[in-house]
């Protein structure tokens, strides 16, 4: 089983003409590629004609057993006057965790706005994913990895130590700093989303010193990696292969596919 725990439904990088094409496409792309469920993101900027916000992405998935949903808040339009709005939604299971995207917005993990969230998902034994990685939708934002550096997020670990912390897009370029800073944080995970993308493995270093510090992490914490890609903005069978290539063996492998996905956001399949 592979479950994909990072995709959108968005106009980027396919040929759809509206959301609901989208969706379609999505499904097509699971099916051809062997992935039984996708966890969608929404974007936390609301009403797009080109990405779906958690209004939209709910309506297009119900019904759909293939998808999960995670929630996006409104930090810097809305701090977190949302919290009584995902408290519903995340113990009614709507959404299975919530992400953040520092780099793409201006602020970081620490920020005191968050910090209400994180209570919440520790106390309901959910996720939060960090958006890390430099690259950023904001036109005015120069340097996203300011904001999202894995740092701060280890920080949030250490002060919420039974809230399980995903860190996605694994802070590329900087891939082996962020395997250093964050490798005696037990609560911290792993998303592999767009760590195939070829920009990513060009200024990461290339494929071979990805590969080299996705084996190490699956090494140390095999329970706590897990299958992502990022579609449609990157190719879901070069995540895979990049996965099926990895020196591990059978068992970490599919814990990456999916036990892991299925175990951290308490998946019901």
């Amino acid at each position: 089983m592979i479950i994909d725990s990072h995709v959108h439904i968005s106009l980027y990088e396919n040929n759809a003409q509206s959301l609901e094409e989208s969706r379609d496409l999505l499904l097509q792309e699971m099916a051809r590629n062997g992935i039984e469920y996708a966890i969608v993101i929404p974007d936390n900027l609301e009403n797009k004609d080109d990405i779906a916000d958690l209004a939209k992405a709910i309506e297009l998935t119900n019904g759909y057993k293939e998808f999960f949903l995670l929630g996006s808040p409104q930090i810097i339009q809305r701090g977190n006057s949302e919290i009584q709005k995902y408290r519903e939604l995340l113990e009614s299971g709507t959404v299975k965790g919530i992400k953040l995207f520092p780099g793409h917005d201006p602020y970081n993990p620490t920020d005191q706005r968050c910090l209400p969230y994180y209570e919440l998902l520790q106390k309901l034994g959910c996720p939060v994913v960090f958006h890390t990685g430099d690259i950023s939708s904001d036109p005015n934002i120069q340097n996203p990895l300011f904001y999202n550096d894995p740092k701060y997020i280890v920080e949030i670990a250490d002060k919420y130590p039974k809230l399980k912390v995903i860190i996605t897009h694994y802070f590329w370029p900087k891939i082996e700093y962020c395997y250093e800073i964050t490798k005696n944080s037990p609560n911290i995970y792993f998303e592999l989303a767009g760590t195939a993308d070829p920009e990513v493995l060009e200024k990461s270093g290339g494929i071979e010193k990805m590969i080299n510090v996705l084996e190490k992490t699956i090494q140390n914490r095999p329970d706590k990696v897990i299958f992502g890609t990022d579609w449609p903005m990157c190719d879901i069978k070069k995540q895979i292969d990049l996965v099926k290539s990895l020196k591990i063996d059978e068992d970490e492998r599919e814990r990456i596919f999916s036990k892991n996905a299925i175990e951290v956001y308490k998946l019901l399949i």
